[in-house]
């Protein structure tokens, strides 16, 4: 993982990151790095913001973010060996085959548009979170747009896979899914306006305020 880190300390986190990288909806790095703590807390010095554990503190602030970057790179490389791929990102510089980088969307009004207008779009979820369902997830199905994430256990209690989106296993699957759903469009089209409605019905800055507003009172 890193050149000032020990032998053991530098084979021990890349097999953890492997491993991580294999497994869906459940993150084991913090429980994990009780051998290799001291090493961590010596090669990058952090300070805890407050309670948090050493292992919390190294999970999320480097393990997972590296993680979630490696799996990133991963399946889009795969991705856009296959098909075109659009990539809305302030990483102006980021280029790869077949991969068509058109930098941030600035506009409110813009961004919608972009989702509705694209076939797939893809959630990775940042490896650091653990529960809940990414704001992004929300923002793609409200805007009417087609939902592909990773596997989250939070989705299904108020989505039905399939139906509202859809959702992947593992890289395989990832690419199996969306071959499938470029060709079968009224499929796509189908889940992508049961998932706005949904979110319409469901999951606006309405519901969630009067949900707080209920529970204060």
């Amino acid at each position: 993982m890193a050149v000032n880190l020990p032998d053991y300390a530098n084979g021990y986190l890349d097999g953890l990151i492997a491993a991580q990288l294999k497994i869906q909806g459940y993150n084991f790095i913090e429980e994990l790095l009780g051998p290799v703590i001291n090493d961590l807390c010596e090669a990058f010095p952090l300070q805890p913001f407050g309670m948090e554990t050493r292992e919390f503190l190294y999970a999320q602030g480097i393990i997972n973010r590296r993680i979630t970057a490696i799996e990133r790179l991963d399946l889009l490389a795969d991705i856009a060996g296959k098909h075109r791929v659009d990539l809305f990102t302030h990483y102006k510089e980021f280029s790869m085959p077949n991969l068509y980088n058109h930098g941030e969307v600035y506009s409110y009004d813009e961004f919608p548009r972009v989702i509705k207008q694209s076939k797939i779009n893809l959630n990775i979820t940042l490896r650091s979170i653990h529960s809940g369902i990414p704001l992004r997830a929300f923002e793609i199905m409200g805007s009417g747009g087609f939902l592909l994430s990773n596997y989250q256990a939070d989705f299904l209690d108020f989505f039905v896979p399939g139906e509202d989106f859809v959702y992947y296993e593992d890289k395989s699957d990832l690419l199996r899914k969306i071959d499938y759903y470029l060709i079968h469009e009224d499929e796509r089209k189908e889940i992508a306006k049961n998932g706005h409605d949904k979110v319409a019905a469901a999951h606006t800055y309405r519901h969630r305020i009067r949900e707080m507003l209920d529970f204060i009172k």
